[in-house]
């Protein structure tokens, strides 16, 4: 499998973005996500992506030009929401948050997970991030019961990537809302939990 990673920074992602509105829209629907957006709603979130010098797009092409991956990252300190939401809670943990490059989405066709893409495209952006002044790396990830009913039976549990990759679990959350999709189907607007990992210290 010859799989090419491409990365994109400053006006160049423009031109590509729509990739990983495509790949949200559609995976996010998974679980633990469970995250139903519009056409619309992605891309007044992804013009904070653009607009921010930044962020850094990376994207990964099979070898007949299919984009089976995306990944996107940023200074933490400069993702204002996130930052006021998880900035002094970090502090009080003893984090420094101006220290962190922010991973905000890693996402892959599922036939193309768990073939080491993943790694190559850490490194991509561990590389962005040295490159802006940022020697540690971070993320947020949602938060599932063990028990919740919308797990489905061949989950994959994607904390034993996290920790493999060299990521521990921090007790610094923030809850977002989104419309959410329910046990029943439904989809409603409800606080979701996210827990902030980080890369373990060397």
């Amino acid at each position: 499998m010859r799989i090419e990673i491409e990365n994109f920074s400053g006006e160049g992602i423009v031109a590509v973005i729509d990739a990983l509105m495509e790949f949200r829209l559609r995976y996010f629907r998974e679980f633990p996500y469970l995250y139903v957006s519009s056409e619309e709603g992605e891309r007044k979130h992804l013009d904070g992506y653009i607009a921010n010098p930044t962020t850094r797009l990376h994207i990964a092409r099979d070898r007949d030009d299919k984009i089976v991956g995306v990944a996107i990252g940023t200074l933490l300190s400069t993702e204002t929401a996130i930052f006021q939401e998880i900035g002094e809670s970090m502090r009080c943990h003893g984090i420094i948050p101006e220290q962190f490059y922010y991973f905000g989405e890693m996402i892959f066709v599922p036939e193309y997970r768990n073939r080491g893409i993943g790694k190559r495209m850490l490194s991509a952006l561990n590389d962005a991030s040295r490159k802006q002044g940022a020697d540690r790396f971070c993320f947020l990830a949602v938060t599932r019961e063990a028990d919740d009913v919308r797990r489905p039976a061949n989950h994959f549990d994607s904390e034993m990537i996290f920790r493999k990759f060299g990521f521990e679990k921090t007790n610094v959350f923030v809850m977002f809302e989104w419309p959410t999709i329910q046990a029943d189907g439904r989809v409603e607007k409800v606080p979701n939990r996210l827990n902030l990992w980080i890369d373990r210290k060397e």
